[in-house]
């Protein structure tokens, strides 16, 4: 184990050198600090020396799903919260939701000499992994340590299960190591299962995305105050786009130059990486419409009358979405597995969605049990859908209250995952 590790270390490092950088140069994602922080090579201020849970929170889908869960582990004595992201934009959010109560880090890269010196730094007392990361050389130091290794919300995607089952002899050893395994349902248990989990370990606790949003009244407030003006005028719908890929965006602004005949209809295009704005924004103006970056609107009595809003802020879907009156989400009219559709119908907004949504299965069977959304087959469907709902006042409101029912077990998901965590700690 400990030759295979070493091998592993030195790989690592040359896909650091020849891939990782190059990558992220290209792609403008690179931030020097974020990069001495992962070895890490830069002073980190912790708020102080006790134990800490160490939570592992990808980027800024996971961020937003451990709120409830920091609400409730933040009481718990004696001990402090370490939240580590792997993305400048997951950093980013997890500063400005948790840095009252926790040390927000980078995770460390996946290299022995790197994660020695992290987990001395920060004394974990247990580690909780987001979802599934799994992580050779962090595991085997964890458990070296015998710090226990919690996985909640745990899901494995088609594409991450095929390339698993390949390598299962490895996947098998470290999926031995972690203390529980928490998984969203059935499905994913299986997949643990057939894996090589051990059976004892783990158990279903539901999906997190059903107890994990909480919106601050006072920041839904502000946004109708500050948007709503600014966004509809009176008797307009906002239809927002939100989580959209290439070329999705094409798809939705042809749909839209039809609808906006009537007048009743104003868009917001949410891209899912906000750094695609501007080309959003060029992409706009092709269709004579012209591009409003919600970074810039300001209320100087501009005709907003061809304009097609443009969401270049990190963060603020969650709250546009409390202002719209239709939403689409993307990633589903294309194959990219979907996003996630619960946030707007946490505002009890009626819903859309494509026919791709493998990496929200479950989330998409419960919505359509409770005919709380509705999923269109293509951009045709898409756009008879809208129309109806546009035109159909009842329909809409038939939607916004089946959304309740979707929400009904949330409390329970959170004390099963929090019962775990606990667990680790006694």
């Amino acid at each position: 184990m400990i030759l295979l590790l070493f091998i592993y270390d030195i790989f690592f490092i040359l896909t650091i050198i020849l891939i990782y950088i190059p990558q992220h140069l290209l792609r403008r994602k690179f931030s020097l600090r974020a990069f001495l922080e992962k070895f890490p090579l830069l002073p980190q201020d912790y708020k102080g020396t006790r134990s800490s849970i160490w939570i592992q929170a990808v980027s800024v889908g996971e961020v937003f799903l451990i709120k409830k869960l920091i609400n409730q582990l933040e009481a718990l004595p004696n001990l402090r919260i370490v939240i580590s992201t792997t993305t400048l934009t997951g950093h980013g959010l997890a500063n400005r939701l948790y840095s009252w109560c926790a040390d927000i880090i980078f995770f460390p890269f996946d290299i022995s000499f790197v994660l020695k010196k992290v987990i001395k730094k920060i004394k974990p007392k247990v580690f909780v992994a987001i979802e599934t990361e799994i992580w050779p050389n962090l595991f085997y130091q964890l458990k070296r340590y015998n710090i226990p290794i919690v996985i909640l919300n745990g899901r494995i995607s088609d594409g991450a299960y095929a390339k698993y089952k390949k390598i299962r002899f490895l996947i098998k050893s470290l999926l031995a190591i972690p203390t529980f395994i928490g998984v969203q349902n059935e499905f994913y248990k299986r997949r643990f299962l057939s894996l090589g989990a051990q059976s004892n370990k783990v158990f279903i606790t539901g999906n997190m995305k059903f107890f994990s949003l909480e919106a601050e009244e006072e920041k839904v407030e502000y946004f109708k105050r500050r948007y709503v003006p600014l966004l509809k005028r009176k008797g307009q719908l906002l239809l927002i786009a939100a989580s959209t890929h290439h070329p999705e965006e094409k798809m939705v602004l042809d749909i839209y130059t039809d609808l906006a005949k009537t007048g009743r209809l104003k868009l917001l295009i949410a891209p899912r990486h906000p750094e695609r704005a501007r080309d959003v924004g060029r992409l706009v103006r092709t269709y004579s419409f012209r591009p409003i970056m919600i970074s810039k609107l300001n209320g100087d009595g501009l005709d907003y009358t061809r304009g097609v809003f443009v969401l270049d802020t990190i963060g603020d879907l969650f709250y546009f979405y409390s202002i719209s009156d239709l939403c689409f989400v993307g990633g589903s009219l294309i194959n990219y597995g979907g996003h996630n559709i619960l946030e707007p119908l946490y505002f009890l907004k009626p819903t859309l969605f494509g026919p791709f949504m493998s990496n929200f299965r479950e989330i998409e069977e419960i919505v359509l049990a409770y005919n709380a959304a509705i999923k269109v087959q293509d951009t045709n469907d898409l756009e008879n859908k809208l129309s109806k709902l546009i035109s159909d006042n009842d329909y809409r409101r038939q939607l916004s209250n089946n959304c309740f029912r979707v929400f009904a077990d949330g409390e329970k998901y959170l004390n099963k995952n929090l019962e775990i965590v606990l667990k680790c700690l006694r």
